[in-house]
């Protein structure tokens, strides 16, 4: 009988020489992604996101942030912050969110164009670390953006209590994640955008608002089908929800509904 496989027995790659991620890293990193994979809103994007990287990664201090732009996100902090204390985020409102480094147009040229930036890059010795960060426990700093385009900014960042200054690891770990977020938080973006323009508060999962985006742009329940991966019995059923929740009687007024909100 002939084998079924033919070739040559193929071997796992080798990893690349100096690799600055451990196994470890990626099981933690897939960690990451699992908790926020499947949230259905930006917000509880955020709080899964804020406790995964407490979890996996161990930051003492996260915040996860939205807005139109990186300085609106930064200096509204619009979104979930997680592991500060009441008092040390009080004495930031009241006497060191001028001088946050994270809040000037050079560190967030540098966060577009690099991704990830360390308190030590842009700071290495000056007084908001010196005087504020540190007395509170806080050795270094490190953000990461994702750049949604028209969709909006998402910010992250974490505060470091163990060591002098962020690994290089770690820079190397977010750099990674970083890429593997940025699919997933582009659409809790979008699809809050969406939400706020037409005013709702529907509650569609991820996928049921897929289908009524794509439903209200009138394609057919087969090509919602084809550009989904499911079968057409599956979008059926999230339509049938859909309308339900939405309160529309068909198609027809769901599209209405969501020309009304542009």
């Amino acid at each position: 009988m002939a084998d079924a496989l033919v070739g040559p027995q193929p071997v796992p790659r080798p990893l690349p020489a100096g690799e600055p991620m451990a196994a470890a890293d990626y099981r933690r990193l897939v960690g990451v992604l699992e908790a926020v994979d499947r949230v259905p809103g930006l917000r509880g994007f955020q709080e899964q996101l804020v406790r995964a990287l407490q979890s996996w990664y161990g930051y003492a201090g996260v915040a996860v942030l939205h807005g139109d732009t990186l300085r609106e996100a930064v200096e509204k902090g619009c979104g979930v912050q997680g592991g500060y204390s009441p008092r040390f985020l009080a004495d930031y409102a009241a006497r060191w969110a001028d001088a946050d480094p994270f809040r000037t147009e050079r560190t967030h040229r540098l966060l577009m164009s690099a991704g990830v930036v360390t308190l030590n890059e842009v700071a290495p010795d000056g007084e908001y670390g010196e005087r504020f960060l540190r007395p509170h426990g806080i050795s270094d700093k490190v953000g990461t953006v994702i750049d949604g385009g028209a969709a909006g900014v998402l910010y992250v960042g974490m505060a470091v209590r163990d060591s002098p200054h962020v690994p290089a690891r770690d820079v190397a770990v977010l750099h990674t994640l970083r890429r593997h977020l940025a699919p997933l938080a582009v659409e809790q973006l979008t699809r809050h955008r969406e939400q706020l323009a037409l005013g709702t508060d529907w509650r569609l999962t991820p996928r049921e608002w897929e289908v009524a985006r794509l439903a209200a742009h009138g394609l057919t329940n087969q090509r919602i089908a084809d550009r989904l991966f499911v079968g057409i019995d599956t979008v059926k059923k999230h339509l049938t929800r859909i309308l339900d929740e939405t309160g529309c009687a068909n198609r027809a007024q769901l599209a209405s509904r969501w020309r009304e909100g542009g």
